[in-house]
Protein backbone atom coordinates (compact mmCIF):
# COMPACT_ATOMS: atom_id res chain seq x y z
CA UNK A 1 0.00 0.00 0.00
CA UNK A 2 1.29 3.20 -0.65
CA UNK A 3 1.12 6.54 1.26
CA UNK A 4 -1.96 7.59 -1.23
CA UNK A 5 -3.77 4.45 -0.31
CA UNK A 6 -2.62 4.19 3.62
CA UNK A 7 -3.89 8.22 3.85
CA UNK A 8 -6.78 7.34 1.45
CA UNK A 9 -8.05 4.50 4.05
CA UNK A 10 -7.27 6.80 7.01
CA UNK A 11 -9.25 9.08 5.76
CA UNK A 12 -12.86 6.57 5.44
CA UNK A 13 -11.80 4.62 8.43
CA UNK A 14 -15.03 5.01 9.83
CA UNK A 15 -17.41 3.61 6.43
CA UNK A 16 -19.31 0.53 7.42
CA UNK A 17 -21.56 -1.48 5.17
CA UNK A 18 -23.07 -4.15 7.40
CA UNK A 19 -25.13 -6.94 5.51
CA UNK A 20 -25.48 -10.11 8.04
CA UNK A 21 -29.67 -10.44 8.61
CA UNK A 22 -30.77 -11.22 12.61
CA UNK A 23 -28.34 -14.27 13.82
CA UNK A 24 -31.48 -16.20 14.89
CA UNK A 25 -33.59 -15.42 11.57
CA UNK A 26 -30.39 -17.12 9.36
CA UNK A 27 -30.11 -19.71 12.07
CA UNK A 28 -33.82 -20.85 11.19
CA UNK A 29 -33.25 -20.72 7.47
CA UNK A 30 -30.37 -23.44 7.95
CA UNK A 31 -32.15 -25.52 10.01
CA UNK A 32 -35.26 -25.77 8.23
CA UNK A 33 -35.07 -23.56 5.08
CA UNK A 34 -38.48 -22.26 5.79
CA UNK A 35 -38.00 -18.29 6.52
CA UNK A 36 -36.95 -15.40 4.57
CA UNK A 37 -35.58 -15.35 1.31
CA UNK A 38 -36.95 -18.78 -0.26
CA UNK A 39 -37.93 -19.30 -3.92
CA UNK A 40 -39.93 -22.28 -4.56
CA UNK A 41 -39.47 -24.61 -7.51
CA UNK A 42 -41.33 -24.49 -10.19
CA UNK A 43 -40.60 -28.59 -11.02
CA UNK A 44 -44.47 -29.61 -12.13
CA UNK A 45 -42.65 -33.02 -12.64
CA UNK A 46 -42.44 -33.64 -8.97
CA UNK A 47 -44.97 -31.48 -7.16
CA UNK A 48 -43.57 -33.04 -3.73
CA UNK A 49 -40.81 -31.30 -4.03
CA UNK A 50 -39.78 -28.35 -2.42
CA UNK A 51 -36.39 -26.32 -2.88
CA UNK A 52 -35.34 -23.14 -1.70
CA UNK A 53 -32.53 -20.58 -2.73
CA UNK A 54 -31.32 -17.80 -0.13
CA UNK A 55 -29.55 -15.87 -2.32
CA UNK A 56 -26.13 -13.53 -1.41
CA UNK A 57 -28.45 -10.67 -3.32
CA UNK A 58 -31.63 -9.96 -1.07
CA UNK A 59 -29.90 -8.25 1.72
CA UNK A 60 -26.23 -8.83 0.46
CA UNK A 61 -27.37 -7.55 -2.73
CA UNK A 62 -27.98 -4.07 -1.59
CA UNK A 63 -24.41 -3.77 0.71
CA UNK A 64 -22.93 -4.06 -2.78
CA UNK A 65 -24.94 -1.61 -4.56
CA UNK A 66 -24.43 0.92 -1.82
CA UNK A 67 -20.94 0.41 -2.31
CA UNK A 68 -20.95 1.18 -6.16
CA UNK A 69 -22.97 4.46 -5.72
CA UNK A 70 -20.59 5.37 -2.69
CA UNK A 71 -17.71 5.21 -5.79
CA UNK A 72 -20.16 6.17 -8.49
CA UNK A 73 -21.48 9.51 -6.27
CA UNK A 74 -17.29 9.92 -5.08
CA UNK A 75 -17.65 10.11 -9.65
CA UNK A 76 -16.81 6.80 -11.06
CA UNK A 77 -14.98 7.21 -14.24
CA UNK A 78 -15.73 5.37 -17.31
CA UNK A 79 -13.82 5.19 -19.97
CA UNK A 80 -15.54 5.61 -23.29
CA UNK A 81 -15.03 4.28 -26.93
CA UNK A 82 -12.03 7.06 -27.18
CA UNK A 83 -10.47 6.18 -24.08
CA UNK A 84 -11.37 9.44 -22.85
CA UNK A 85 -11.52 9.78 -19.08
CA UNK A 86 -15.28 10.64 -18.61
CA UNK A 87 -17.01 12.09 -15.73
CA UNK A 88 -13.55 12.36 -13.71
CA UNK A 89 -13.42 14.68 -10.44
CA UNK A 90 -10.04 14.78 -9.10
CA UNK A 91 -10.55 16.80 -5.49
CA UNK A 92 -9.98 14.34 -3.09
CA UNK A 93 -11.66 16.51 -0.72
CA UNK A 94 -14.76 18.22 -2.77
CA UNK A 95 -15.94 14.63 -3.66
CA UNK A 96 -15.79 13.81 0.18
CA UNK A 97 -17.62 17.02 0.69
CA UNK A 98 -20.63 15.44 -1.73
CA UNK A 99 -21.05 12.62 -0.21
CA UNK A 100 -20.81 12.94 3.45
CA UNK A 101 -24.57 11.68 3.40
CA UNK A 102 -26.19 9.88 1.13
CA UNK A 103 -29.58 9.09 0.77
CA UNK A 104 -30.80 6.23 -1.52
CA UNK A 105 -34.80 5.84 -2.12
CA UNK A 106 -36.27 3.52 -4.64
CA UNK A 107 -38.15 0.21 -5.00
CA UNK A 108 -36.98 -3.76 -4.73
CA UNK A 109 -39.16 -5.95 -6.77
CA UNK A 110 -39.25 -9.66 -6.82
CA UNK A 111 -38.33 -10.65 -10.18
CA UNK A 112 -39.71 -14.01 -11.93
CA UNK A 113 -41.52 -14.84 -8.33
CA UNK A 114 -45.38 -14.65 -8.77
CA UNK A 115 -48.67 -14.55 -6.55
CA UNK A 116 -50.53 -17.87 -6.67
CA UNK A 117 -53.04 -16.51 -9.12
CA UNK A 118 -49.64 -15.64 -11.62
CA UNK A 119 -49.56 -11.78 -10.70
CA UNK A 120 -46.48 -10.19 -9.84
CA UNK A 121 -45.77 -9.49 -6.14
CA UNK A 122 -46.02 -5.79 -5.76
CA UNK A 123 -42.91 -4.08 -4.72
CA UNK A 124 -41.14 -3.09 -0.89
CA UNK A 125 -39.95 0.17 -0.73
CA UNK A 126 -36.48 0.96 0.12
CA UNK A 127 -35.54 3.73 2.38
CA UNK A 128 -31.37 3.78 2.90
CA UNK A 129 -29.20 6.23 4.49
CA UNK A 130 -25.44 5.70 4.62
CA UNK A 131 -23.42 8.41 6.63
CA UNK A 132 -19.50 8.07 5.85
CA UNK A 133 -18.16 11.32 8.06
CA UNK A 134 -19.43 9.29 11.03
CA UNK A 135 -19.62 5.43 9.59
CA UNK A 136 -23.15 5.18 10.22
CA UNK A 137 -25.38 3.57 7.83
CA UNK A 138 -29.10 2.19 7.73
CA UNK A 139 -30.68 -0.21 4.62
CA UNK A 140 -34.10 -2.05 4.10
CA UNK A 141 -33.60 -5.78 3.54
CA UNK A 142 -36.72 -8.04 2.35
CA UNK A 143 -37.38 -11.81 2.40
CA UNK A 144 -39.55 -13.85 0.32
CA UNK A 145 -41.39 -17.13 1.14
CA UNK A 146 -43.80 -19.07 -1.46
CA UNK A 147 -45.37 -22.18 -0.75
CA UNK A 148 -48.69 -23.64 -1.68
CA UNK A 149 -50.60 -21.11 0.76
CA UNK A 150 -49.07 -18.33 -0.66
CA UNK A 151 -47.09 -15.66 -0.78
CA UNK A 152 -45.05 -13.96 2.79
CA UNK A 153 -42.82 -11.01 1.92
CA UNK A 154 -41.05 -10.28 5.31
CA UNK A 155 -39.96 -6.34 5.25
CA UNK A 156 -36.37 -5.71 7.79
CA UNK A 157 -34.22 -2.62 8.52
CA UNK A 158 -30.48 -2.82 9.69
CA UNK A 159 -28.81 0.15 11.53
CA UNK A 160 -25.31 0.58 12.23
CA UNK A 161 -22.70 2.81 13.71
CA UNK A 162 -19.77 0.96 13.57
CA UNK A 163 -19.66 -0.92 17.02
CA UNK A 164 -23.57 -2.15 17.41
CA UNK A 165 -25.65 -3.15 14.48
CA UNK A 166 -29.63 -3.64 15.06
CA UNK A 167 -31.97 -5.54 12.89
CA UNK A 168 -35.52 -4.79 13.45
CA UNK A 169 -37.88 -6.97 11.88
CA UNK A 170 -40.72 -4.78 10.38
CA UNK A 171 -43.37 -8.09 9.81
CA UNK A 172 -42.24 -10.52 12.96
CA UNK A 173 -42.26 -7.19 15.02
CA UNK A 174 -39.32 -7.81 16.69
CA UNK A 175 -35.50 -6.07 17.62
CA UNK A 176 -31.74 -7.58 17.40
CA UNK A 177 -28.57 -6.08 18.72
CA UNK A 178 -25.22 -7.52 17.61
CA UNK A 179 -21.68 -6.45 18.65
CA UNK A 180 -19.33 -5.87 15.50
CA UNK A 181 -15.92 -7.27 16.10
CA UNK A 182 -12.58 -4.99 15.72
CA UNK A 183 -12.07 -7.40 12.61
CA UNK A 184 -14.67 -6.77 10.67
CA UNK A 185 -15.15 -2.59 11.60
CA UNK A 186 -11.56 -3.10 9.82
CA UNK A 187 -12.42 -5.03 7.46
CA UNK A 188 -15.32 -2.87 5.98
CA UNK A 189 -13.41 0.43 6.03
CA UNK A 190 -10.43 -1.40 4.26
CA UNK A 191 -12.64 -2.94 1.66
CA UNK A 192 -15.07 0.36 0.83
CA UNK A 193 -11.63 2.62 1.10
CA UNK A 194 -9.94 0.15 -1.56
CA UNK A 195 -13.16 0.21 -4.04
CA UNK A 196 -13.16 4.42 -3.95
CA UNK A 197 -9.71 4.48 -4.20
CA UNK A 198 -9.47 2.32 -7.16
CA UNK A 199 -12.35 4.00 -8.99
CA UNK A 200 -10.91 7.72 -8.44
CA UNK A 201 -7.76 6.96 -9.29
CA UNK A 202 -9.19 5.01 -12.70
CA UNK A 203 -8.73 1.06 -11.96
CA UNK A 204 -12.02 0.18 -13.76
CA UNK A 205 -11.86 -3.27 -14.58
CA UNK A 206 -15.48 -3.32 -13.67
CA UNK A 207 -16.51 -0.89 -15.56
CA UNK A 208 -15.25 -1.94 -19.22
CA UNK A 209 -17.97 -3.85 -20.48
CA UNK A 210 -20.51 -1.14 -19.96
CA UNK A 211 -21.60 0.79 -22.81
CA UNK A 212 -23.83 4.56 -23.06
CA UNK A 213 -27.50 3.45 -24.41
CA UNK A 214 -29.32 6.70 -23.89
CA UNK A 215 -29.84 9.32 -22.04
CA UNK A 216 -32.95 11.22 -19.63
CA UNK A 217 -33.30 14.03 -18.14
CA UNK A 218 -34.42 14.27 -14.29
CA UNK A 219 -35.24 17.26 -12.02
CA UNK A 220 -33.79 19.36 -14.93
CA UNK A 221 -30.29 17.49 -14.93
CA UNK A 222 -29.31 15.48 -17.80
CA UNK A 223 -28.07 12.07 -17.32
CA UNK A 224 -26.23 9.72 -19.57
CA UNK A 225 -27.77 5.94 -19.04
CA UNK A 226 -24.78 3.25 -19.16
CA UNK A 227 -25.41 -0.03 -19.05
CA UNK A 228 -23.66 -3.39 -18.70
CA UNK A 229 -24.38 -7.43 -17.70
CA UNK A 230 -22.59 -10.00 -15.71
CA UNK A 231 -23.22 -13.56 -16.52
CA UNK A 232 -22.93 -16.27 -13.87
CA UNK A 233 -20.75 -19.21 -14.70
CA UNK A 234 -22.48 -21.37 -13.04
CA UNK A 235 -26.64 -20.41 -13.75
CA UNK A 236 -25.56 -18.77 -16.99
CA UNK A 237 -28.50 -16.02 -16.27
CA UNK A 238 -27.10 -12.55 -16.20
CA UNK A 239 -27.47 -9.52 -14.35
CA UNK A 240 -27.89 -6.34 -16.05
CA UNK A 241 -26.78 -3.00 -14.36
CA UNK A 242 -27.90 0.58 -15.78
CA UNK A 243 -26.29 3.99 -14.36
CA UNK A 244 -27.55 7.30 -14.75
CA UNK A 245 -24.27 9.41 -14.72
CA UNK A 246 -23.89 13.20 -15.10
CA UNK A 247 -21.62 13.96 -17.82
CA UNK A 248 -21.37 17.59 -16.31
CA UNK A 249 -20.85 16.75 -12.03
CA UNK A 250 -20.45 13.12 -12.35
CA UNK A 251 -23.31 12.66 -10.16
CA UNK A 252 -25.22 9.11 -9.80
CA UNK A 253 -28.82 9.97 -10.61
CA UNK A 254 -30.22 6.28 -10.44
CA UNK A 255 -29.46 2.71 -10.48
CA UNK A 256 -31.40 -0.40 -11.85
CA UNK A 257 -30.45 -4.14 -11.14
CA UNK A 258 -32.37 -6.35 -13.54
CA UNK A 259 -32.03 -10.19 -13.65
CA UNK A 260 -32.58 -12.50 -16.88
CA UNK A 261 -34.93 -14.87 -16.04
CA UNK A 262 -35.35 -16.47 -19.44
CA UNK A 263 -33.29 -16.04 -23.01
CA UNK A 264 -35.27 -12.95 -23.86
CA UNK A 265 -36.71 -11.75 -20.80
CA UNK A 266 -35.05 -9.60 -17.93
CA UNK A 267 -37.07 -8.58 -14.63
CA UNK A 268 -36.48 -5.52 -13.21
CA UNK A 269 -34.88 -6.49 -9.17
CA UNK A 270 -34.12 -3.08 -7.56
CA UNK A 271 -34.57 0.62 -8.93
CA UNK A 272 -32.69 3.02 -6.74
CA UNK A 273 -34.65 6.07 -8.40
CA UNK A 274 -33.77 8.42 -6.06
CA UNK A 275 -30.15 9.63 -4.90
CA UNK A 276 -29.85 12.49 -3.15
CA UNK A 277 -25.82 13.33 -1.18
CA UNK A 278 -24.91 15.75 0.94
CA UNK A 279 -28.14 15.93 3.13
CA UNK A 280 -29.27 16.53 6.69
CA UNK A 281 -30.08 13.62 8.34
CA UNK A 282 -33.50 13.86 10.39
CA UNK A 283 -33.52 12.94 13.32
CA UNK A 284 -34.05 9.38 14.72
CA UNK A 285 -32.81 7.44 11.68
CA UNK A 286 -29.67 6.07 13.11
CA UNK A 287 -31.26 5.56 16.51
CA UNK A 288 -30.82 2.59 17.94
CA UNK A 289 -34.26 2.16 20.05
CA UNK A 290 -36.67 -0.38 20.25
CA UNK A 291 -39.80 0.87 18.38
CA UNK A 292 -42.66 0.76 20.60
CA UNK A 293 -45.01 -2.61 20.44
CA UNK A 294 -41.47 -4.45 19.16
CA UNK A 295 -40.32 -7.16 21.17
CA UNK A 296 -37.00 -7.04 21.91
CA UNK A 297 -34.54 -10.36 21.91
CA UNK A 298 -31.67 -8.93 23.63
CA UNK A 299 -30.15 -5.41 24.69
CA UNK A 300 -27.08 -3.31 23.34
CA UNK A 301 -25.67 -4.62 26.75
CA UNK A 302 -26.35 -8.19 25.52
CA UNK A 303 -25.51 -7.88 22.10
CA UNK A 304 -24.17 -11.34 20.64
CA UNK A 305 -21.41 -11.20 17.95
CA UNK A 306 -22.09 -10.10 14.40
CA UNK A 307 -21.04 -13.31 12.84
CA UNK A 308 -17.58 -12.78 10.06
CA UNK A 309 -19.91 -13.59 6.51
CA UNK A 310 -23.02 -15.11 7.93
CA UNK A 311 -26.73 -14.76 7.15
CA UNK A 312 -25.89 -15.38 2.89
CA UNK A 313 -25.84 -18.58 1.14
CA UNK A 314 -27.41 -21.54 -0.52
CA UNK A 315 -30.32 -23.95 1.05
CA UNK A 316 -31.83 -26.77 -0.08
CA UNK A 317 -34.51 -29.21 1.57
CA UNK A 318 -36.31 -32.61 -0.09
CA UNK A 319 -37.09 -36.04 1.51
CA UNK A 320 -33.82 -37.17 1.52
CA UNK A 321 -31.35 -34.17 2.65
CA UNK A 322 -31.53 -30.95 3.63
CA UNK A 323 -28.64 -28.99 2.87
CA UNK A 324 -26.73 -25.51 3.51
CA UNK A 325 -24.05 -24.57 1.69
CA UNK A 326 -22.09 -20.73 1.98
CA UNK A 327 -19.03 -18.99 1.44
CA UNK A 328 -17.61 -16.73 4.37
CA UNK A 329 -14.27 -14.53 2.70
CA UNK A 330 -12.56 -14.46 -0.20
CA UNK A 331 -8.55 -13.85 -0.74
CA UNK A 332 -6.48 -13.58 -3.73
CA UNK A 333 -3.02 -13.88 -3.32
CA UNK A 334 -0.40 -12.48 -4.99
CA UNK A 335 -0.02 -15.51 -7.64
CA UNK A 336 -3.39 -15.06 -8.67
CA UNK A 337 -4.10 -18.10 -6.08
CA UNK A 338 -7.46 -17.77 -4.25
CA UNK A 339 -8.29 -18.68 -0.51
CA UNK A 340 -12.03 -19.44 -0.04
CA UNK A 341 -13.63 -20.00 3.87
CA UNK A 342 -16.84 -22.25 3.49
CA UNK A 343 -19.24 -24.75 4.90
CA UNK A 344 -21.54 -27.02 4.25
CA UNK A 345 -23.96 -29.29 5.88
CA UNK A 346 -26.65 -31.86 5.69
CA UNK A 347 -28.86 -31.75 8.68
CA UNK A 348 -30.93 -35.18 7.49
CA UNK A 349 -27.29 -36.59 7.39
CA UNK A 350 -26.23 -38.93 10.15
CA UNK A 351 -22.66 -38.53 9.48
CA UNK A 352 -20.68 -36.33 12.14
CA UNK A 353 -19.27 -33.35 10.79
CA UNK A 354 -16.14 -34.04 12.69
CA UNK A 355 -15.54 -37.24 10.51
CA UNK A 356 -15.66 -35.61 7.20
CA UNK A 357 -12.44 -33.37 8.51
CA UNK A 358 -10.80 -36.55 9.92
CA UNK A 359 -7.14 -37.33 7.75
CA UNK A 360 -7.10 -34.27 6.12
CA UNK A 361 -3.99 -32.63 5.03
CA UNK A 362 -2.39 -29.71 4.36
CA UNK A 363 -2.53 -29.38 0.05
CA UNK A 364 -4.19 -32.60 -0.12
CA UNK A 365 -8.12 -33.01 -1.29
CA UNK A 366 -10.88 -31.06 -0.12
CA UNK A 367 -13.39 -32.73 2.29
CA UNK A 368 -16.24 -34.80 0.65
CA UNK A 369 -19.11 -32.43 1.99
CA UNK A 370 -22.41 -32.71 1.28
CA UNK A 371 -21.80 -29.34 -1.13
CA UNK A 372 -18.02 -29.56 -2.40
CA UNK A 373 -16.89 -26.36 -3.87
CA UNK A 374 -14.62 -27.91 -5.66
CA UNK A 375 -13.17 -25.29 -7.86
CA UNK A 376 -13.98 -21.01 -8.87
CA UNK A 377 -14.21 -19.38 -12.37
CA UNK A 378 -13.77 -15.82 -12.65
CA UNK A 379 -16.77 -14.08 -12.14
CA UNK A 380 -18.77 -11.80 -14.89
CA UNK A 381 -16.67 -12.59 -17.89
CA UNK A 382 -15.82 -14.95 -20.06
CA UNK A 383 -12.51 -17.07 -19.41
CA UNK A 384 -11.10 -20.13 -19.89
CA UNK A 385 -9.45 -20.52 -16.81
CA UNK A 386 -10.54 -22.09 -13.77
CA UNK A 387 -9.19 -23.01 -10.26
CA UNK A 388 -8.90 -26.69 -8.86
CA UNK A 389 -9.24 -26.52 -5.27
CA UNK A 390 -7.13 -27.84 -2.01
CA UNK A 391 -7.37 -27.98 1.70
CA UNK A 392 -5.35 -25.67 3.91
CA UNK A 393 -6.99 -26.25 7.25
CA UNK A 394 -9.91 -26.02 9.03
CA UNK A 395 -11.65 -23.71 11.98
CA UNK A 396 -14.86 -24.13 14.52
CA UNK A 397 -16.98 -21.45 15.04
CA UNK A 398 -20.36 -22.07 17.85
CA UNK A 399 -20.20 -25.87 16.44
CA UNK A 400 -19.97 -25.27 12.72
CA UNK A 401 -16.94 -26.33 10.61
CA UNK A 402 -15.37 -24.06 8.11
CA UNK A 403 -13.09 -25.29 5.37
CA UNK A 404 -9.97 -23.08 4.15
CA UNK A 405 -9.38 -24.36 0.93
CA UNK A 406 -6.60 -22.76 -1.70
CA UNK A 407 -7.73 -22.97 -5.45
CA UNK A 408 -5.36 -22.82 -7.71
CA UNK A 409 -5.79 -21.36 -11.88
CA UNK A 410 -5.00 -23.57 -15.00
CA UNK A 411 -3.42 -20.17 -16.24
CA UNK A 412 -3.42 -16.59 -15.97
CA UNK A 413 -6.73 -15.43 -14.61
CA UNK A 414 -8.06 -12.08 -15.73
CA UNK A 415 -7.53 -8.50 -13.46
CA UNK A 416 -11.14 -8.41 -12.95
CA UNK A 417 -11.16 -11.20 -10.56
CA UNK A 418 -9.62 -8.74 -7.93
CA UNK A 419 -13.14 -6.34 -8.05
CA UNK A 420 -15.50 -9.15 -9.08
CA UNK A 421 -14.49 -12.42 -7.30
CA UNK A 422 -15.43 -15.57 -8.88
CA UNK A 423 -18.24 -17.79 -8.96
CA UNK A 424 -18.55 -20.89 -6.76
CA UNK A 425 -18.23 -24.59 -8.54
CA UNK A 426 -19.82 -27.44 -6.86
CA UNK A 427 -20.53 -30.92 -7.14
CA UNK A 428 -22.87 -32.66 -4.48
CA UNK A 429 -21.40 -35.93 -2.10
CA UNK A 430 -25.09 -37.47 -1.63
CA UNK A 431 -26.70 -40.77 -2.74
CA UNK A 432 -29.17 -38.54 -5.13
CA UNK A 433 -28.58 -35.76 -7.18
CA UNK A 434 -30.63 -32.63 -6.07
CA UNK A 435 -32.97 -30.40 -8.08
CA UNK A 436 -30.54 -27.18 -7.30
CA UNK A 437 -28.66 -24.74 -9.31
CA UNK A 438 -26.07 -22.60 -7.10
CA UNK A 439 -25.37 -19.15 -7.79
CA UNK A 440 -22.64 -18.21 -4.98
CA UNK A 441 -20.50 -15.40 -5.89
CA UNK A 442 -16.86 -15.12 -3.05
CA UNK A 443 -15.23 -11.85 -3.42
CA UNK A 444 -11.06 -11.83 -3.65
CA UNK A 445 -9.93 -9.45 -1.08
CA UNK A 446 -6.05 -9.07 -2.58
CA UNK A 447 -3.47 -9.95 -0.37
CA UNK A 448 0.33 -8.39 -1.69
CA UNK A 449 2.54 -9.19 1.32
CA UNK A 450 3.32 -10.50 4.42
CA UNK A 451 2.05 -8.44 6.40
CA UNK A 452 -1.57 -7.89 4.43
CA UNK A 453 -1.62 -12.12 4.65
CA UNK A 454 -1.35 -12.29 8.48
CA UNK A 455 -3.75 -9.00 9.28
CA UNK A 456 -6.66 -10.20 6.89
CA UNK A 457 -6.21 -14.21 6.10
CA UNK A 458 -4.97 -15.25 9.61
CA UNK A 459 -7.32 -12.47 11.39
CA UNK A 460 -10.84 -13.74 9.54
CA UNK A 461 -9.41 -17.42 10.50
CA UNK A 462 -8.74 -16.61 14.50
CA UNK A 463 -12.36 -14.29 13.83
CA UNK A 464 -13.55 -17.61 12.51
CA UNK A 465 -12.93 -19.68 15.83
CA UNK A 466 -13.94 -20.01 18.74
CA UNK A 467 -10.74 -20.28 20.49
CA UNK A 468 -9.57 -16.96 18.80
CA UNK A 469 -6.85 -18.12 17.33
CA UNK A 470 -5.58 -19.24 13.66
CA UNK A 471 -4.28 -22.49 12.83
CA UNK A 472 -0.04 -22.92 13.12
CA UNK A 473 0.40 -24.44 9.83
CA UNK A 474 -0.56 -21.84 7.47
CA UNK A 475 1.60 -19.27 6.48
CA UNK A 476 2.02 -16.75 3.76
CA UNK A 477 5.30 -18.51 2.56
CA UNK A 478 3.47 -22.18 3.05
CA UNK A 479 0.72 -20.82 0.39
CA UNK A 480 2.66 -19.44 -1.83
CA UNK A 481 4.86 -22.35 -1.49
CA UNK A 482 2.15 -25.08 -1.88
CA UNK A 483 0.53 -22.70 -5.07
CA UNK A 484 3.46 -23.07 -6.89
CA UNK A 485 3.94 -26.56 -6.09
CA UNK A 486 0.79 -27.32 -7.47
CA UNK A 487 1.54 -25.63 -11.00
CA UNK A 488 4.88 -27.08 -11.17
CA UNK A 489 2.91 -30.67 -10.60
CA UNK A 490 0.11 -29.95 -13.06
CA UNK A 491 -0.25 -31.31 -16.46
CA UNK A 492 0.64 -28.54 -19.24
Amino acid sequence: MNSDERQFEDFVSEIKFDDSPDYSHRDRLEQDLLAALTKQSRQKEQPLQIWRTIMKSQITKFAAAAAIIVAAVLSITILDKSATPAYAVTDLPELFEQAKVIHIQGWQYFGGDRMPNGKKIPPVEVDNWIDLENGRSRYTGTGLSIDKNGVRVTVAETISNGQYQVNLNHTEKYVTFFRISDYQRMLKAHLISKLIYGQIFSEIEQLQNFEKVGWEQIDEVVYDIWQGEMIHAVIKHAKRLKFWLSPNSGALGRVQMWSQVNDDQWELEFDFCDIDYNVVVPDGVFAMEVPEGYASKNTRETAMPLELGGGAGVGYGDEQCSLWADTKIGFIMGDGSVIVAWRSENNKSETPQDELFMGLEFGGPLPKLPVEIYGLKPAAVSSDITYTGYHLTYTQKAGKFIEWSLYVPDGTPPASVRQLGCDVLYRFNLDHEPKLRMGLTVDCMPIEAVEDFDKWVLGAMAELSDDGKAPDNVTYESVLQLAEQIRKSSPK
